[in-house]
């Protein structure tokens, strides 16, 4: 096995603490975190390197530094200077001497042009896919579909920020796009840091590393949500057109999650597109599962079990 210096930027943040946590765990490698201040993630105890994500420069000089040699950019991506801050990252990574490959930020759909006609924050991803290509280093985009650990959480452990999208455990309420009967495909973030740090093993990254813990369409989890909990739910069906006017239904979201933005409902609408359209659905981008058959992705009905089926009694 060969061992590397891998930098994670973002590594606090959900999916790169996550990241960050399993390349600790298995010791193969020499883990940096980069983020925008000096800290230190608390899960591990180790330090966070601060990054000025506005001068390629300094990036570039401090990836040289610490002799990295694989970029993983877990930084969140939601406005134009987030965009810009990953785009800085890449340039540095390119210019730099050390660093040979890099994984984008992108951990969900595969962003193509066509996305755009809905979801125009797509073109962030874009240009990143745009600005690797044009670079030296050896990349790949990393899809999924959908973040498994919202329908856990809080009951199995999880990094991640709370999202309550198309089923509420809380409330036993669902709010399905279309008719809910299109395919997505879902990944948890512990089995996508378990593939990030398989792949890390391989000499050469086809440009989409598409992984599925499971498939099944939002009507199919909403029925296994009502068999666990022993109840039936409220389900409402959010139209195309509802969809396409940004009013999808928007359920009350927990403190701290993601979707406390003003456009949340419009995000959540863009995200009901996906679904219908089947975007969600990664299955057909190649998936890579096989190659890296000891890992046992948690599968939607255990993962809705283990988190809120009835406990056995004392």
């Amino acid at each position: 096995m060969v061992a590397y210096t891998v930098a994670v930027a973002g590594g606090t943040g959900g999916i790169g603490c996550t990241i960050v946590e399993e390349l600790v765990r298995q010791g193969k490698h020499k883990v940096l975190i980069l983020g925008r201040e000096a800290t230190t993630l608390p899960s591990l105890s180790l330090p966070v390197i601060k990054a000025n994500y506005n001068d390629p420069d300094a990036l570039k000089q401090l990836l040289e530094a610490h002799k990295v040699e694989i970029v993983i950019s877990a930084i969140i991506i939601y406005s134009e200077g987030s965009s810009k801050a990953q785009l800085n990252l890449i340039q540095a990574a390119s210019e730099s001497s050390t660093v040979k490959k890099f994984i984008p930020s992108e951990y969900g759909v595969k962003y193509t042009p066509e996305i755009l006609a809905f979801h125009p924050a797509a073109q962030w991803w874009l240009d990143a896919a745009a600005a690797l290509r044009n670079t030296r280093m050896q990349f790949t985009r990393i899809v999924f579909g959908w973040v498994l650990d919202h329908y856990g959480m809080p009951h199995v452990k999880s990094n991640m920020k709370p999202v309550k999208y198309a089923l509420d455990f809380d409330s036993h309420q669902a709010a399905i796009p279309g008719d809910g009967e299109t395919p997505i495909t879902l990944l948890h973030s512990v089995d996508l840091a378990k593939y990030i740090a398989a792949m890390l093993e391989q000499e050469n990254w086809p440009e989409v590393s598409a992984f599925v813990g499971d498939r099944m369409s939002w009507g199919e989890m909403v029925r296994v949500a009502e068999r666990v909990t022993g109840e039936k739910w409220n389900v409402k069906y959010d139209s195309i057109e509802m969809l396409e006017k940004g009013e999808a239904t928007l359920f009350e979201q927990p403190e701290g999650g993601y979707t406390e933005y003003p456009e949340a409902r419009q995000l959540i609408s863009e995200f009901g597109l996906m679904a219908v359209n089947g975007i969600m659905d990664v299955s057909g981008e190649g998936t890579r599962n096989e190659e890296f058959p000891w890992i046992k992705p948690i599968k939607v009905e255990d993962l809705i079990e283990t988190a809120w089926g009835k406990k056995s009694p004392e």
